[in-house]
């Protein structure tokens, strides 16, 4: 009786197939992990955003830029280098204006954003 075994061939073509899937898992995984940590970047980037948007809700001037440091002042080193070197750029402008018995309401777009990193607009209204 003749014993059944698998061939040099098969065994290589197996291996290959094996490797391939393998190295197909592991840049899946690498890829997921660059899109988590480029996620975290910019939501921590929009919560700096919301900081800036909340301190100059009331500002009379709208299109500037501020410091991240100094709307907040914290204890933190670390924090505070970070926010340090965070710039923030407003630009206002109003896109609308109706005039509804003798009062005017007026639509103002205010975007937020850090230098190629993260945006953010915010429409309010105001009736004068």
């Amino acid at each position: 009786m003749k014993k059944k075994a698998f061939t040099l061939i098969e065994v290589i073509i197996s291996i290959s197939l094996l490797s391939i899937v393998i190295i197909t898992v592991l840049k899946i995984k690498e890829n997921n992990f660059t899109n988590i940590e480029k996620f975290n970047n910019l939501n921590n980037d929009n919560e700096l955003l919301n900081i800036a948007s909340i301190s100059q809700e009331n500002k009379k001037d709208k299109n500037t830029h501020i410091y991240l440091n100094e709307v907040l002042n914290n204890t933190n080193d670390e924090l505070n280098k970070k926010l340090k070197n965070t710039k923030v750029y407003i630009k206002s402008q109003i896109i609308d204006s109706y005039e509804i018995d003798n009062k005017s309401i007026n639509i103002r777009q205010t975007n937020y954003y850090i230098e190629s990193k993260a945006n953010n607009n915010i429409y309010t209204f105001s009736i004068e």
